[in-house]
């Protein structure tokens, strides 16, 4: 039986693609971007976050850890080895509170859909749909293909986020039962691909141009963070190469954040960007005009949401 594994099901996003829409979180991407707001995505492998403003010290996860990762400290606060643990989700499952979340469960076709068509009346009253997003949703190609198809029979319209790291031969049957897809370019220099998200860009750039070529609608996205990627040069290089992609008529700005700067915490993981700015409105629309000059003449449109409440 064909399974996922997914680590989060948020309802009612307005900012996943058009209409109210269910995003589903595929975990595990095949890159590792620094600046990352889903953290707990980037392995395939379940993982324990641990929040200990939320412990209640009822000591559930000490009993029934079955390795002796949880325990309490002398002044009484919960201390997680996360080197013994093995994210068998027990203690989450016992924890009242929540102060520990398995972030990866293991779906059947049937039971993702199940929590999917739940939301259908809010996708038929407001054109929306069903978003899969990550992690990297590429990375599982076989069980995108088949929930994408469950969807499709049921007519509810799928979309997805996706930064192109996956193998194009396993996911393009996927593209069949696609109606929308937001792909995004982080750094159109291969070498500064690779400092900031573990991967060269060659293999992403020819997937775009791949699926641009299968028809599906692409809105093409960079995430600006302020002294990687953010040159007017970088946004001029991205401009010029979705120019040429018939597929591709709008190009978005997203501004950097720091929303996800409190995951690494509960992962126990540093978060290496702290010292980076959130980028001001001026420069974002700015380079707005940067790639504007660029994609304007062919009738096609770079824009920044600034206050991230539509869909262009």
């Amino acid at each position: 039986m064909e399974t996922g594994r997914i680590f989060n099901i948020q309802k009612c996003s307005i900012r996943d693609g058009r209409g109210m829409r269910t995003s589903v979180f595929f975990k595990g991407c095949g890159l590792h971007c620094l600046w990352c707001a889903n953290p707990e995505g980037i392995s395939f492998e379940p993982e324990i976050t641990l929040n200990p403003q939320n412990c209640i010290a009822c000591n559930g996860c000490m009993r029934n850890c079955p390795t002796g990762a949880s325990r309490l400290d002398e002044n009484g606060v919960p201390v997680y080895q996360r080197d013994q643990c093995t994210s068998c989700g027990r203690c989450a499952d016992l924890c009242p509170t929540e102060a520990r979340k398995l972030n990866g469960q293991d779906y059947t076709v049937e039971q993702l859909f199940k929590r999917i068509y739940q939301d259908r009346f809010y996708f038929q009253h407001s054109g929306g749909g069903v978003t899969f997003t990550g992690g990297e949703a590429l990375m599982q190609p076989e069980f995108l293909l088949a929930i994408s198809k469950k969807c499709r029979e049921y007519g509810v319209n799928v979309a997805i986020e996706t930064c192109g790291c996956g193998d194009y031969e396993k996911f393009a049957p996927c593209l069949d039962y696609i109606d929308f897809i937001y792909f995004d370019l982080k750094h159109m220099d291969s070498e500064q691909h690779l400092k900031w998200t573990g991967q060269r860009n060659e293999r992403i750039l020819e997937n775009l141009r791949r699926i641009s070529q299968h028809g599906n609608e692409i809105i093409v996205r960079t995430p600006v963070i302020p002294g990687i990627n953010d040159s007017e040069e970088n946004i001029r290089e991205t401009a010029r190469f979705i120019l040429p992609l018939a597929a591709v008529q709008k190009y978005e700005l997203l501004a950097y954040h720091k929303l996800g700067v409190n995951k690494y915490k509960l992962l126990g993981k540093p978060y290496l960007l702290e010292e980076i700015q959130e980028p001001t409105a001026e420069h974002m629309f700015h380079l707005v005009d940067v790639a504007n000059e660029v994609l304007a003449p062919a009738g096609k449109k770079c824009f920044y949401n600034l206050n991230n409440d539509y869909d262009e």
